[in-house]
């Protein structure tokens, strides 16, 4: 008999970075996490394929990236899509313009729909040949994605049923657990947290998102202003992901952990 409570826990921006990556394999190893989600226009994508089509039980989503909000990483379309990068030809910081952040963002310029449909394609396109434990498209930045324009999600639905995946770049129908406070970042406090909001769960089935990675100077050069302790952030969410007291209590709950394969 399937468990009352089941939780999809997701892992973030994989192909972003090789820690990013690492960190995602990790996790789904070693932790609680059972899906990984990568960003087809980034860097390290060629060695995400290579360590998770090794690993066909590990499901793979692909995440759709229309941003690139770090500083001294960037990347580019995949597309020729003028509309969509800065003077450099890069992903804009940012989807949606925030209160004190200068940076620049999509909604501010004159970005075309059938540019976003074009890279879009080619994203999932290149996903789905590229992984083959592809299930599934999420979205890159995703709470800023859904309030960015309601056409999104047409195009996206549109793909999904051509391509054969699952469409969940908005969060469709999952409600989705807070897993610890953003502050302290220490890997005992987000733990306790963790286990105290699973605790809580009433029958049903949800999500948890983070991004799990692994210690290293290539991360620790990366972030932006307001998240310049990036490192310390994705290292804590890895540790607490593989914590023993949290696969514990998972098992003592009898939560039966997930992948979007099994929805």
């Amino acid at each position: 008999m399937s468990s009352a409570v089941r939780l999809l826990v997701r892992a973030d921006d994989a192909g972003s970075c090789h820690a990013s990556n690492a960190g995602c394999l990790d996790a789904c190893l070693n932790g609680i996490a059972r899906s990984v989600e990568v960003m087809m226009p980034c860097a390290w994508i060629a060695h995400a394929a290579e360590i998770f089509n090794e690993r066909p039980q590990i499901d793979i989503g692909i995440h759709l990236t229309l941003s690139s909000e770090w500083d001294r990483i960037k990347w580019r379309p995949l597309t020729a899509a003028r509309s969509l990068v800065d003077p450099s030809g890069n992903f804009l910081p940012l989807l949606s313009s925030r209160s004190g952040d200068e940076r620049g963002a999509l909604q501010d310029v004159d970005w075309r729909l059938d540019e976003v449909a074009a890279e879009f394609r080619a994203q999932i396109e290149l996903g789905v040949h590229t992984f083959r434990s592809a299930s599934h498209v999420s979205a890159h930045m995703v709470r800023h994605f859904a309030d960015f324009d309601p056409r999104l999600g047409e195009i996206i639905r549109d793909l999904c049923e051509e391509f054969g995946l699952k469409d969940d770049a908005f969060g469709h129908g999952l409600p989705r657990i807070q897993g610890y406070p953003p502050t302290p970042r220490l890997t005992e406090n987000r733990v306790a947290a963790f286990c105290e909001n699973l605790l809580e769960l009433n029958a049903g089935t949800y999500i948890f998102i983070d991004h799990p990675a692994i210690q290293s100077d290539e991360l620790a050069m990366l972030g932006h202003q307001g998240y310049e302790d990036v490192d310390r952030d994705r290292w804590t969410c890895l540790e607490t992901l593989k914590s023993p007291l949290v696969r514990e209590t998972v098992e003592r709950l009898g939560i039966d952990l997930i992948s979007y394969r099994d929805l």
